[in-house]
């Protein structure tokens, strides 16, 4: 019986410089998805790479995954984890309501596992229980944000990283305040809409895809700035957030030198990495005069409003166990039809191969004697299915439905073809 898990890895496990490696960018080859799994859904985010599948043993899921992200086997080992079934609906449930995220109830984790979830459907990985299950997820997260008072402070990746950055640069006139975003995705949307109400002196968007950078400037009053921004250019800042979805980067240490030579004196140039892989090399903490943050930084963030949010996490987790049973009761039920049809199948199958053996035999035997026949067999079959078959309906949604209808499987052995032929043998 098929098996669902996820595997990834996420910021519980590694710090961003080993994230980065697992990331799922548009180059990852997906097709190779389908030769491992029945339905497989992709969770990709700057904290987590997830891979949600439905395969017939996890080990064929563990490959895909590895295989699709051209990672070394023995990185998937050390940073990797791996949950099945039961664990792995609840771990996404908890991923959608912000329980699982660097800061608690965090709003862009929703909108990540709607798309995820589209992209799959888009692709045709997504199958019947992958769709409901991140249905459900979606579901769950809305109804924990919307229940409790987890989300009601706004503190995100996006804030919390500005939050940083401010605190950082000791900034006492914002109106005077000079801020360039590079990206033109959901993330630099959010950092947008964040110092848009921070009344920002200038604040200007550039991206390598300009129309999309237009699109953000016209929601959030800033201006766009064509790509690439020289090193010259880019010193006339005094903050710069990158968050796109380039693997290099974006910023190297050339460019980064350039801009710290353009400095007036005394003013430091601030730099935050909320992108995953990075687009700011690293390096360039070491040149004098500029200061590099990246998306980890954010969960050192000690704001008023974690506690609060904290606070909510135990009603969450009983919304969340509402729907994991909820979710549990439909999935009982539908293995219990699957494998109520399997089981007739097969013994309707042994019945007519039976049959289709014995009736050559039975010669001189008229059109009601062979009906008569046809009928018996077909009522011994009815009789010794009716209560497994009664059983396998009144535990649908029970905690032991699925372990049943695994056994029954494989008891009758159902996931194999039934062997038409029957040896001739008196």
């Amino acid at each position: 019986m098929s098996i669902t898990s996820v595997i990834g890895v996420s910021h519980h496990t590694c710090p961003v410089e080993i994230r980065e490696k697992f990331a799922l960018t548009n180059a990852s080859p997906c097709v190779l998805i389908d030769e491992y799994t029945e339905e497989s859904v992709w969770l990709s985010t700057c904290n987590r790479t997830e891979l949600y599948s439905i395969a017939d043993e996890v080990r064929l899921a563990e490959a895909a995954f590895i295989e699709t992200l051209q990672i070394p086997r023995d990185y998937a080992e050390n940073y990797s984890y791996t949950l099945r079934n039961e664990a792995a609906v609840n771990h996404l449930f908890r991923v959608a309501s912000g329980l699982d995220s660097a800061v608690v109830g965090e709003h862009e984790i929703l909108g990540q596992v709607r798309r995820a979830l589209a992209d799959a459907q888009e692709n045709s990985s997504a199958g019947p229980l992958l769709t409901r299950m991140f249905q459900d997820a979606l579901a769950v997260g809305k109804r924990v944000r919307t229940e409790t008072e987890i989300g009601r402070s706004p503190v995100s990746v996006s804030s919390a990283a500005v939050s940083i950055l401010l605190e950082r640069g000791g900034w006492k006139n914002l109106e005077n305040l000079s801020i360039l975003i590079i990206g033109a995705g959901e993330m630099a949307l959010s950092v947008a809409r964040c110092l848009q109400g921070m009344n920002i002196g200038d604040l200007a968007i550039s991206s390598r895809t300009q129309q999309r950078a237009n699109e953000i400037a016209l929601k959030t009053g800033a201006d766009t700035l064509k790509w690439p921004v020289t090193g010259q250019r880019l010193a006339q800042f005094d903050a710069i957030i990158s968050c796109t979805s380039s693997p290099s980067f974006l910023l190297n240490q050339e460019t980064i030198e350039e801009a710290a030579q353009h400095l007036s004196s005394g003013k430091l140039m601030h730099l935050m990495d909320l992108a995953v892989p990075r687009d700011i090399d690293p390096n360039v903490d070491k040149i004098p005069g500029v200061c590099l943050g990246n998306i980890d930084d954010a969960r050192t963030v000690v704001d008023s409003s974690l506690s609060k949010r904290a606070q909510q996490v135990d009603p969450a987790e009983l919304i969340i166990q509402e729907q994991l049973a909820s979710f549990q009761d439909w999935d009982g039920a539908r293995s219990a039809s699957e494998s109520i049809r399997l089981l007739k199948e097969r013994a309707n199958a042994i019945r007519q191969s039976e049959l289709a053996w014995a009736m050559p035999k039975l010669t001189g035997l008229s059109p009601d004697e062979r009906a008569v026949i046809e009928r018996f067999s077909a009522r011994l079959v009815n009789k010794l299915l009716h209560t497994p078959t009664r059983r396998l309906r009144e535990t649908a949604g029970l905690e032991e439905s699925a372990s049943l209808a695994r056994l029954v499987r494989q008891v009758f052995d159902l996931e194999d073809t039934v062997n038409s032929e029957r040896p001739d043998a008196e």
